[in-house]
């Protein structure tokens, strides 16, 4: 005899029994009938034997192409029905909110310093934000459970056409709307954006892919051993849970379970089978990326190929090869879908018999795809080139070519010709301006202090050591004088702290501002009020503010941002290109980077290493390699980053 407890509402015994069902009220064949018990008590049956368990654990079913490729114009519509209401629809109209309200507090801009002072100026506004932030919520999960929702009526045994398929999903999707609350959208949240975020990002779920840790925060990680441990710890702990609790999900979308009830659910059935259950869900994502790397890179080999014939054959193979991508990521994406709702439910994609209608829908489909996939290739491979992005060194090094920050370094760097310099000042005890990076000497010199509890003569005599180098920490005044004789213009970057005096800044311009302005200088920071300071004293000077995360559009008088590049996107650009301001990105040490910047059309890139973001931009303007092109979006398709 088994017994269960009368909490659970609805639990289908797929383990048991496949037509087999349990209720709050009583057994069913059908999971409809209920006849008012609350406490139901199981016969054994023949099917639990000793051995059933490990015979009958449930696996993925196998997916033919013939019963995928049948199914392919509802998966197509689908995806570019959700995607596009998002990209055209939700996403401008959030943005144009967020930026409405932010315009109501009298603040500029929203960073990580002012978040509780935007928050609090306005009890309205911050009810505002706090109603879009559930808002949002509430869009990630509909947007979610509409997928779900369409896959899984694509393994019903029901043969429905195109527009047939769609109408159930929107209805069945808004039936999960009525069913939605706050704890199974908070659930939702939380397990595609931080313990399975491999989900979100496959499902393209714009506002749970900003949930991100930017990649400059993952480098530092990743150089300390100690934190690189913990982290990969805590990835993979974060992994296992979410193999727990994967089976809460169809409970939520399709059975309409609570959240504590899809939760009890999933433990339960993935309780001493983790291994198991871990094992097929990293199959079914593997297999994904081999089919994705399968379609796509005799596409990309066969670019190779074609780059030695005329320019015209060049072109339309590569935008052949850009339709095969397109439609690898598409092919992949759907694999995945289907194969991962197919083993959380025991359901199969069934093979209809073929309709000459159906078949003429299907070919529709796949024309419409493969003709917009055609045009985004062609603009995509042949992108106006005419914002060609000057290139700035980072800290004044390259190549590690010395001690950031120092005169040697700027002697050395000056020699490879960057448009800009850029380097960091500090006010000093004194007030006088020190070259440093660091809130804390500790670092470079060894001296646990901060720059601003020392005097300037105090700083220049202490040494410091980085990339196999030795040196005297430089003042601000020798930097400076070396680079004008050197003709080498600067993006100084202006580091604030509590410990400067109020009039700091005015100081800093009344002393340099002048020639800042004839040697064609350029100020960065952080604090915006330097920033403001700037445009006060000469609004000709050049002034960006520093933006490390990419949140509401900020409406300054800055030229420009400076913006780390992993969180940019092509919503932000088209909006600063509207505001005729000027965008750098940082910073810009591989090719992925440099093309995902050269596409975005930024005006500069703050690099490490300016001979590779050199050459990488003379090359894309001058003879871009489709191939080298194609890599990049392929590689782009599945950036997780």
């Amino acid at each position: 005899m088994r017994r269960w407890d009368d909490e659970i509402e609805f639990w289908r015994i797929t383990d048991f029994c496949p037509t087999l069902y349990l209720s709050k009220k009583g057994w069913s064949q059908d999971g409809n009938n209920r006849s008012g018990l609350t406490v139901a008590t199981v016969t054994w049956l023949p099917l639990f034997r000793p051995n059933f368990w490990k015979k009958n654990k449930m696996k993925p079913e196998k997916l033919s192409f013939k019963r995928f490729y049948h199914n392919l114009d509802k998966i197509l519509v689908l995806f570019f029905m959700v995607f596009m209401m998002m990209e055209y629809a939700w996403i401008p109209f959030n943005s144009y909110a967020a930026e409405y309200l932010l315009k109501q507090t009298g603040y500029l801009f929203l960073s990580y310093n002012n978040v509780w002072a935007v928050l609090s100026s306005n009890w309205l506004v911050g009810l505002g934000f706090l109603v879009l932030v559930v808002v949002n919520l509430f869009v990630a999960y509909f947007q979610s459970g509409m997928i779900f929702m369409g896959i899984r009526n694509l393994l019903d045994r029901e043969n429905r056409p195109v527009f047939a398929f769609l109408g159930k999903t929107f209805r069945d999707s808004f039936a999960i709307v009525k069913k939605a609350g706050p704890g199974k959208m908070l659930f939702i949240v939380l397990y595609m954006g931080f313990l399975f975020p491999f989900l979100r990002q496959i499902l393209k779920i714009y506002y749970l892919n900003k949930i991100l840790v930017p990649d400059f925060i993952v480098t530092y990680l990743a150089n300390n051993i100690l934190f690189a441990v913990l982290m990969g710890l805590l990835v993979v702990g974060m992994l296992l849970v979410a193999v727990r609790l994967m089976f809460a999900l169809p409970q939520l979308f399709f059975e309409h379970a609570t959240v504590p009830q899809a939760i009890r659910y999933s433990l339960a059935k993935t309780k001493n089978r983790l291994f198991f259950y871990t094992r097929h869900l990293f199959w079914i994502i593997i297999k994904s990326f081999l089919i994705y790397t399968f379609l796509s890179a005799p596409a990309i080999l066969g670019q190779r190929y074609t780059n030695t014939q005329p320019n015209e054959v060049v072109l339309f193979s590569g935008i052949v090869a850009f339709v095969l991508i397109k439609f690898a990521y598409y092919a992949m994406l759907s694999y995945f879908l289907l194969k991962f709702v197919s083993f959380l439910t025991d359901r199969t994609l069934n093979d209809y018999p073929t309709k000459r209608g159906l078949s003429l829908m299907r070919w529709f489909v796949l024309t419409i795809a493969g003709l917009s996939f055609s045009l985004e290739g062609y603009v995509y491979l042949n992108f106006p080139l005419e914002n060609v992005p000057i290139t700035i060194s980072h800290r004044g090094v390259s190549r590690e070519n010395g001690i950031q920050n120092t005169v040697e370094a700027l002697e050395k760097t000056a020699l490879l010709k960057p448009d800009l310099v850029e380097m960091d000042v500090q006010e000093t005890k004194d007030g006088q301006f020190v070259m440093m990076h660091d809130a804390n000497l500790k670092q470079l010199a060894g001296l646990d202090a901060q720059p601003q509890d020392l005097t300037l003569a105090e700083l220049t005599s202490l040494e410091i050591s980085e990339n196999g180098y030795r040196a005297k920490i430089s003042s601000f005044d020798d930097y400076f004088t070396r680079a004008n004789q050197l003709g080498q213009r600067l993006l100084i970057e202006i580091k604030t702290s509590k410990k400067d005096s109020k009039d700091m800044m005015e100081r800093f311009l009344s002393k340099y501002g002048a020639k800042i302005k004839v040697y064609q200088h350029q100020i960065q920071s952080l604090d915006y009020q330097v920033i403001d300071q700037v445009v006060k004293y000469d609004s000709s000077i050049p002034s960006f503010f520093i933006l490390p995360y990419n949140t509401i559009f900020p409406r300054t008088k800055a030229s420009g941002y400076t913006m780390e590049y992993s969180t940019l996107d092509e919503n932000f650009v088209n909006k600063l290109w509207q505001s005729d301001k000027r965008l750098y990105d940082w910073t810009i040490n591989d090719e992925d980077s440099i093309v995902k910047s050269f596409r975005l059309g930024v005006d500069g890139m703050i690099t490490d290493d300016l001979e590779l973001v050199q050459s990488s931009i003379k090359e894309l303007k001058d003879d871009p390699d489709y191939t080298t092109l194609l890599l990049n979006k392929s590689l782009d398709l599945l950036s997780f980053s």
